[in-house]
């Protein structure tokens, strides 16, 4: 995500406002150094230029005119990749928010899942916990109640023990 951050930040990749202020500032600085550098310079000497004849002027209009036109078509070039790159970036930058909304969702919901879980887990311990207690309540009831059946045998046994005796006699 930083290499992506770092991307975003690069000035080729700003939007075209921006970058060409910064050049316009760059553009103004660079001029002031070749304005102070030629100012510093000794004054020309004037050599004799021969009046060029008016074709060799029709020429260089001509090139001229064909040097602009060659500019302009640079500069849309240039101007259309900087928007084709400005549209990328823009979904770029919404896919990214799009994908941490994603995530966040996710998260949340993992969240949920996982207390959901741990309340689960606390009420099975807790139907674990009152089963043992009427398990061992059971056990207890039964103990007694097999003593119980103890004495009444032994009871019966010995008071009717008589009566088997005599039978048996």
């Amino acid at each position: 995500m930083s290499e992506l951050q770092r991307l975003l930040n690069d000035p080729r990749f700003r939007p075209a406002e921006r970058l060409k202020q910064e050049l316009g500032a760059a553009a103004e600085a660079g001029l002031g150094s070749v304005l102070r550098v030629v100012s510093s310079m000794p004054d020309p000497v004037e050599l004799p230029t021969p009046n060029p004849a008016p074709q060799e002027w029709d020429g260089l209009i001509h090139r001229v005119q064909a040097a602009a036109r060659q500019a302009r078509v640079v500069e849309a070039q240039a101007r259309e990749r900087e928007e084709r790159i400005e549209h990328v970036l823009e979904r770029v930058r919404e896919d990214i928010n799009a994908s941490n909304e994603r995530a966040r969702i996710a998260e949340m919901q993992a969240r949920d899942v996982q207390v959901r879980a741990e309340a689960q887990v606390i009420a099975a311990e807790e139907r674990a916990k009152a089963a043992e207690a009427r398990a061992r309540a059971a056990e207890e009831r039964a103990r007694h109640a097999e003593e119980w059946l103890g004495r009444v045998q032994e009871a019966i046994l010995s008071e009717f023990s008589d009566m088997t005796d005599q039978a048996a006699a």
